[in-house]
């Protein structure tokens, strides 16, 4: 493994406070890779407060290379809260819409995704079938596993490139379609998914912009048609931004998705996605985002304290399997919507999808009211 750095201009230690932007090396792990790699030049840097006070020059490499590894500062993992924070420009978020298992351990911070250890979990950004998301994510070191684990990430601009043409004009054209089944004993209790009751549905399904289905006393579903394609507020880059392979019934194998099919009937997989227009994806399509998610995928070995920073819009995350134990902590800041991006129209003439299924000529999207049947 290499490692490659660019100092800042030097100056006397004697006469360079610890909060100084050259107090700070900037680096990476691996040539042209993610994330950045940000060590102390020397012992006693506080993590907090240097990124309190340098800001800016954290998000300027976190808009270059998608993501950034602070990594042998004192404050370890006691520093994710702040430093998201910091870099988010406003509180911690709540975990709210979910839809894979995670604790809440107090003061913004959750676990990881409680996935059993021996489970990939694929290349996503987080929180894409809701109406709103974080812009700014953070993953902090809190244990290390024995073997595996990894985050791997994903520029998605670059993943975004490597995909076929029409592909991506059919998922600009329609969008992605998420869709959760709601059944006792089966994934995720729609109350707690939802932090709603019965009568707080109909507000639910307005204020995300989602369609929600009775469709027996035992079975709620809810279908919302995201876009797949954005443009990022700051850079204007175009990236790939969905969850259309990690959010698909073929996410857990083929074995399990056979099983789990024979169990409970197409009508009743906890969650899948299809194209916007109510179409399947074909296999080939999955594949050749997988392979475009390989294809640019890097990934490091956790190291105690570590704290990585991430563009949520700008790189895509996921998990790989572990033994030992493993405990990663999660903070999310900087909410934003559908409203605050922008999409563009496959072809000419042809309406892209806002956030809310609804279809729009410029590519803005709109404000528009989910539904309840």
């Amino acid at each position: 493994m290499s490692l490659r750095t660019s100092r800042m201009p030097q100056v006397p230690s004697r006469r360079r406070p610890l909060t100084d932007p050259s107090a700070v090396t900037f680096g990476s792990l691996e040539p042209e890779a993610l994330p950045a790699l940000a060590t102390p030049q020397r012992p006693g840097v506080p993590l907090t407060t240097w990124v309190q006070t340098n800001g800016d020059l954290v998000r300027e490499y976190l808009h270059r290379h998608g993501a950034v590894l602070f990594r042998g500062f004192d404050e370890g993992a006691d520093a994710l809260r702040p430093v998201v924070e910091a870099i988010g420009g406003d509180g911690a978020l709540a975990y709210q819409d979910g839809a894979t298992p995670r604790s809440e351990l107090g003061d913004g911070i959750y676990s990881s995704t409680e996935y059993p250890a021996d489970q990939t979990i694929e290349m996503h950004n987080e929180a894409c079938y809701s109406w709103s998301w974080p812009r700014v994510l953070g993953f902090a070191c809190a244990r290390a596993p024995r073997t595996g684990g990894q985050t791997p990430l994903a520029d998605s601009r670059k993943v975004l490139r490597r995909l076929p043409g029409d592909l991506v004009a059919r998922l600009e054209r329609h969008g992605v379609s998420y869709v959760r089944n709601y059944t006792p004993g089966v994934g995720i209790p729609w109350q707690h998914a939802l932090g709603c009751d019965e009568s707080g549905l109909d507000a639910y399904a307005e204020r995300s912009r989602v369609r929600v289905e009775r469709l027996a006393e035992d079975h709620l579903r809810t279908e919302a048609v995201r876009p797949a394609v954005v443009r990022h507020p700051d850079t204007g880059e175009w990236v790939w931004f969905n969850q259309a392979t990690s959010f698909h019934l073929s996410t857990i194998g083929d074995e399990l998705a056979a099983e789990l099919l024979g169990q409970v009937g197409p009508q009743r997989v906890p969650k899948t996605s299809r194209a916007g227009d109510g179409s399947e994806f074909t296999k080939p399509e999955l594949e050749a985002i997988r392979a475009a998610f390989a294809a640019e995928s890097t990934a490091f070995d956790w190291q105690l304290g570590d704290v990585l920073v991430v563009d949520n819009l700008l790189a895509s995350h996921g998990r790989a399997p572990f033994t030992g134990e493993r405990e990663i902590r999660v903070a999310m800041a900087a909410a934003a919507d559908w409203r605050d991006v922008q999409t563009r129209p496959a072809q000419a003439g042809t309406p892209a999808q806002d956030g809310t299924g609804t279809q729009t000529q410029d590519g803005t999207g709109t404000q528009t009211n989910g539904g309840r049947r």
